[in-house]
């Protein structure tokens, strides 16, 4: 697992799957890409996405998947709760595609803001798997203090899985979850200050079945 720090903040971007966004850092070397993709349905659960604070969009290349979060907000320190300590969010995607194709996940970069003292640890990971099949593949974030101000890391994975082939559309299940330790200290990992969110851009793979 191997962690790089990137120096610029993605852009915000509503939920539209027509949409370009652009993310320094993750490129795709497959070629095999089909023509259309679409994310035809979205479902939230988790402390780290209230109903209506989560948008997914998808690139106009098909290589690029981007979640903001508005409400996800960690921290810990005299005064806080249990549940502000840890917050998770799974998203369950489906999406269609051309027939002929199966895709996995590339790359991941996490962006927002960190406040952590030192001696503290933020961790987020966020897990990607397919429904029908169950192997996962694994990604973490690590936020060492003393750090304060906004924050984009990129992380690979040690296992890649594919969605299987065989038709058009996949469920893609996604996994979000930050922390921060120990719990005494006052620290926060929370929405960018100036575009208000939290991003995770998810870097496609495809490939021909």
């Amino acid at each position: 697992m191997k962690f790089v720090s990137l120096l610029a903040l993605l852009p915000l971007a509503a939920a539209a799957p027509s949409t370009s966004v652009s993310a320094p850092g993750l490129t795709v070397p497959n070629e095999a890409v089909p023509q259309k993709v679409r994310v035809v349905g979205v479902s939230l659960l988790g402390s780290g996405c209230p109903a209506g604070t989560a948008d997914v969009q998808i690139d106009a290349s098909k290589t690029l998947l981007e979640v903001t979060f508005s409400e996800y907000i960690v921290q810990t320190g005299p005064g806080t709760k249990a549940s502000e300590w840890r917050k998770n969010c799974k998203l369950t995607l489906n999406l269609e595609f051309d027939e002929g194709f199966s895709f996995s996940t590339l790359a991941t970069d996490m962006s927002g803001f960190a406040q952590i003292p030192k001696g503290s640890r933020g961790l987020c990971t966020n897990t990607f798997d397919f429904t029908g099949d169950g192997e996962q593949s694994y990604y973490s974030i690590a936020l060492a203090g003393e750090r304060e101000g906004p924050f984009t890391l990129s992380a690979e994975p040690d296992i890649v899985s594919w969605s299987p082939c065989g038709g058009t559309s996949a469920i893609m299940n996604m996994n979000t979850q930050c922390n921060i330790s120990p719990t005494r200290d006052a620290a926060l990992i929370a929405v960018d200050r100036i575009s208000g969110k939290v991003t995770v851009n998810v870097s496609l793979d495809w490939r021909k079945c």
